[in-house]
């Protein structure tokens, strides 16, 4: 079992300059949890999250005040199986999936709760 056969895609990516109010309103529309934050250049920076947005306390903060820049990346065609493992030793529950130095998608762990309760 593939990442690529699990993640969600396409990715919805956010900058260091939005406002936190926007993010919420597009996560929320889109009913997303986490998107990466990007630089023009595609280059990833971040990782915000929708804990991240719920303990924001000013309404008037950006992005880059939020984000984590810790940001944990898999392959594609890296297996599920590892993806897991990487989100409980780093205790996160999002990842970026990356291909050919692109961001290409997101796989979160309620993904792959799903792989593994299909497989079970």
């Amino acid at each position: 079992m593939r990442i690529e056969d699990y993640m969600s895609s396409p990715v919805m990516i956010t900058q260091r300059n939005v406002s936190i109010q926007h993010l919420k309103d597009m996560l929320t529309r889109k009913g997303l949890s986490a998107v990466p934050v990007l630089e023009e250049d595609g280059t990833i920076t971040g990782i915000v999250t929708s804990n991240d947005l719920v303990r924001a306390n000013n309404e008037d903060a950006v992005v880059q005040d939020i984000m984590s820049d810790r940001v944990h990346i898999v392959m594609k065609n890296n297996r599920v199986k590892d993806a897991a493992g990487m989100m409980v030793k780093n205790n996160v529950h999002h990842l970026v999936v990356m291909d050919e130095g692109k961001v290409v998608g997101m796989i979160s762990s309620m993904d792959i709760m799903k792989v593994f309760s299909e497989t079970a």
